[in-house]
């Protein structure tokens, strides 16, 4: 069962590089929501090797289901934050603090909600990223392949279960590093020129 670790690694390793990119670039609130997705696959990367198998599976679930997402919410945030829109932050805070709530109280809402946010996030990511150049078609793409991996890959009854779990997470990491690409500047900083 230890080899459950290996994928999990891999999305603790995009979320720390992603959230240092974006930190580097002022996104702190984006870099929180990577965080949150990594923190969840790191209890999964302890979880597995060491025999807590059932005894954090609990925990495991939590972390990642209200990790998650809070995780999509605070990546939302960062665009509201960012750009001058109709929905204010502050408007957005109490929604998603209330959408918490729910999620904490009646735990078969904990999908739904982050299928809300999510379709947030990918219209915010598509229509509300100037600092990224690329189509709205390829932003709504990075933005949306986590929902597409959701879908498809977490715990497909046509694959076994091991390589559900392995394509899902290392596909979890892939959007990590994209979602990294989409909330950072595709502008390069130029070297120091020497005045004449």
């Amino acid at each position: 069962m230890a080899h459950y670790a290996i994928s999990e690694l891999l999305i603790v390793l995009a979320a720390l590089w992603g959230a240092k990119r974006l930190v580097g670039q002022d996104r702190a609130t984006a870099a929180f929501g990577l965080l949150l997705f990594g923190a969840a696959a790191a209890i999964g990367v302890v979880r597995f090797p060491f025999g807590l198998i059932v005894p954090w599976a609990d925990m495991h679930r939590f972390a990642g289901t209200m990790g998650g997402l809070l995780g999509m919410m605070a990546l939302g945030h960062q665009i509201l934050r960012s750009e001058n829109l109709r929905l204010t932050p502050g408007v957005h805070m109490a929604l998603a603090a209330l959408g918490l709530g729910l999620g904490v109280a009646m735990p078969e809402l904990r999908v739904p909600l982050f299928l809300v946010w999510s379709f947030g996030f990918i219209w915010l990511a598509a229509r509300h990223t100037p600092n990224r150049q690329a189509s709205a078609w390829i932003k709504a793409g990075v933005a949306g392949f986590m929902l597409f991996n959701v879908i498809v890959f977490r715990q497909s009854p046509y694959l076994d279960p091991a390589v559900s779990w392995h394509i899902f997470h290392a596909l979890v990491a892939l959007w990590v590093v994209g979602v990294s690409w989409l909330l950072t500047s595709s502008e390069t900083p130029n070297a120091d020129v020497k005045k004449s």
